[in-house]
């Protein structure tokens, strides 16, 4: 069965930059460009008609900014997805706290809004039909099934800090509780949380996406390390992942010290 190509609605009050958007996305069969609207009070207005299932959206707008508008969406429409596309890379870490699909900087590189199309896909392929969320039951978080040591375990996935293998064991750390001992090899894992965004940054050690601060070099920048949002601990990053991790991050204004 096809799949249906994804409802996109393109946000941005610079008419020559929402044209130029706008023709990036049409070369992806996958996406469906059903409106432009060029100010945030008219979409606000308008959701609940369009069935969007993804906003691709500017964040200097006058009236309302781009950020203001995701928090809007985010609470009456859950399942709607968010790529932010701007001129100022500066704005990333902030829009973290909306879990936006991509960040993409102005001008639009193709592969990367390739690869926040494919990311896209994967969160919206199981989603329901956007509805207010005072209509339908709340589930806000993502939760999936761990085997673990002491039994099958259910987790919030925005919960995990890292994962980490020491020894024969693999260990699940996550915010404010005690570690869980997955029974799951890396390899598994990192296929499990490939949805959310997870990185494979080691050999030992998976990391969110979401949740890195910036990347350290060591020791005259010949080992590297991450620095993570919520936890004090150091994660080694290696040599051959280096590049890779720099190049998806590097347009979400992450630091490089």
């Amino acid at each position: 069965m096809a799949i249906e190509p994804i409802r996109t609605v393109v946000v941005d009050d610079e008419k020559f930059s929402a044209e130029a958007t706008i023709a990036m996305l049409k070369k992806f069969p996958e996406i469906d460009v059903i409106s432009y609207i060029d100010n945030s009070p008219e979409l606000m207005s308008k959701i609940p008609e369009l069935n969007a299932e993804l906003l691709v959206l500017d964040i200097e707008m006058p009236y309302n900014d781009g950020m203001n508008v995701a928090s809007f969406v985010k609470k009456k429409y859950p399942n709607i997805e968010i790529i932010f596309c701007t001129g100022h890379a500066y704005f990333a870490a902030d829009c973290y706290d909306f879990e936006p699909v991509d960040f993409i900087t102005k001008p639009i590189n193709e592969p990367r809004l390739r690869r926040a199309i494919e990311r896209a896909q994967r969160k919206l392929r199981n989603t329901i039909k956007n509805i207010p969320v005072d209509k339908k039951p709340e589930n806000k978080s993502k939760k999936i099934g761990i085997n673990a040591e002491d039994g099958y375990q259910i987790i919030d996935v925005d919960s995990i800090l890292y994962i980490e293998k020491k020894g024969r064991k693999i260990y699940i750390n996550t915010k404010g509780k005690k570690s869980l001992v997955s029974r799951y090899n890396l390899t598994q894992l990192e296929e499990i949380l490939q949805p959310h965004d997870f990185f494979r940054c080691h050999q030992s050690f998976i990391v969110p996406m979401k949740k890195i601060r910036y990347v350290k070099n060591n020791q005259f920048g010949k080992t590297y390390s991450i620095i993570l949002r919520e936890s004090y601990d150091e994660i080694p990053l290696s040599r051959s992942k280096h590049a890779e991790i720099k190049e998806r991050l590097s347009e979400y204004g992450i630091k490089f010290v």
